[in-house]
């Protein structure tokens, strides 16, 4: 389980969160909900261990994975998507190579051909799930688009056999018919491999699509939790009322689409 109990983070005179509280269940898939600059996708850099003193971050309280402290430095149980998918990758080198990361991080960077034809078939596997043609994998990042590159760096974290997703804004650059099929790609994972996810999104309709259970973070503190279908019949934070006011679509009822997205 993700606990996090009590939590406040500031940087230099500023309080990002007062006393913060949640906790998300092992396979289960958690949303944080809350408006762009409140501070979530700086809950997600704390669990990666990517806040530094040196950056004038402070924190205290607790934050924890299975009892493992969090916070400090990275956790290779947890492994991130972020928001930006051309930012994931280098420009130098194909996917074939650039997937190859996690294993040579594993293997302290050294791997020799058996281990690299190994990790290509499992790679190739996966590419399957995702509806990635092989070919792909020959192309560098730039020949790639969005949607692409990012179902590439889904796989490239589930290469590293991890127990938990950290998903940062994952489809918010995307247009819908990518968001909806990325969507759809993990929650079949988190059905069949019983993966769970803390995802933090601005993005009301694509949290209550994909969410067994939602956080709303406002003015730096939790101000509603339930299941989607619980607080979004009566919200009760000004933040969520004006979240769901302001959707122009939802993902609730939305079935598969055969449509590829590029």
């Amino acid at each position: 389980m993700l606990t996090i109990k009590n939590l406040s983070v500031s940087i230099g005179q500023r309080n990002l969160f007062q006393n913060i509280s949640l906790q998300a269940k092992t396979n289960e898939i958690t949303g944080l909900v809350g408006a762009s600059g409140s501070g979530k996708s700086t809950l997600f850099r704390l669990a990666l261990g990517l806040l530094f003193p040196s950056l004038g971050y402070k924190w205290q309280g607790q934050m924890d994975w299975k009892g493992i402290p969090l916070g400090e430095k990275p956790v290779p149980l947890l492994q991130p998507v972020f928001q930006d998918p051309f930012g994931s990758f280098s420009p130098y080198g194909t996917m074939r190579d650039l997937l190859l990361e996690p294993k040579r991080i594993q293997k302290h960077f050294f791997l020799n051909q058996e281990e690299k034809e190994e990790e290509w078939s499992k790679i190739e596997t996966i590419c399957q799930t995702f509806d990635l043609s092989l070919s792909l994998l020959d192309k560098t990042k730039q020949e790639l688009s969005g949607g692409q590159l990012q179902r590439f760096a889904i796989l490239r974290s589930l290469l590293a056999n991890p127990e938990y997703l950290l998903l940062d804004e994952p489809v918010t650059a995307l247009d819908v018919l990518v968001q909806k099929k990325i969507a759809e790609e993990l929650k079949t994972i988190n059905r069949e491999k019983q993966l769970g996810m803390l995802i933090v999104s601005h993005d009301i309709g694509f949290l209550s699509y994909m969410c067994d259970r939602l956080f709303v973070l406002e003015d730096g503190s939790i101000t509603e939790m339930g299941t989607p279908k619980e607080i979004l019949k009566q919200p009760k934070s000004k933040l969520l009322q004006q979240l769901v006011a302001a959707r122009s679509h939802s993902f609730v009822g939305l079935t598969s689409s055969s449509e590829s997205s590029n």
